[in-house]
């Protein structure tokens, strides 16, 4: 017989508001209705979640999936819809933006 206990579970199986969300403790991602966690699934990855949760103005370093880093980012936004993750560079006032997906590790640069 085959074990289905963390089936729904590694499927990504949509909340139903029944449990609390991934980011409930930072009260940034709020479990309203269906039709938001839809989005909200599009994004899966380790980084999107993390991203999902981080405070904005946070210091980070990113690391995409070809090998090209940025460092020094500061985290603007997430958008869990389209999975965009907006930073700014150091003296620029436009963001880069870059698909979530496409991001392999990010450091969160700690200030002395």
């Amino acid at each position: 017989m085959e074990d289905r206990r963390y089936v729904t579970h590694m499927n990504w199986a949509p909340c139903k508001c029944q449990k609390p969300c991934s980011c409930q403790q930072k009260k940034q991602h709020e479990c309203k209705e269906e039709k938001a966690h839809k989005a909200v699934n599009n994004c899966r990855s380790c980084i999107c979640e993390q991203l999902r949760c981080l405070e904005i103005g946070t210091v980070v370093d990113v690391f995409l999936t070809g090998g090209l880093s940025f460092l020094g980012l500061t985290f603007v936004s997430f958008n869990a819809r389209n999975c965009c993750a907006y930073f700014l560079e150091a003296g620029s006032t436009s963001p880069l933006i870059i698909d979530c997906k496409k991001i392999d590790a990010i450091r969160i640069v700690r200030r002395v």
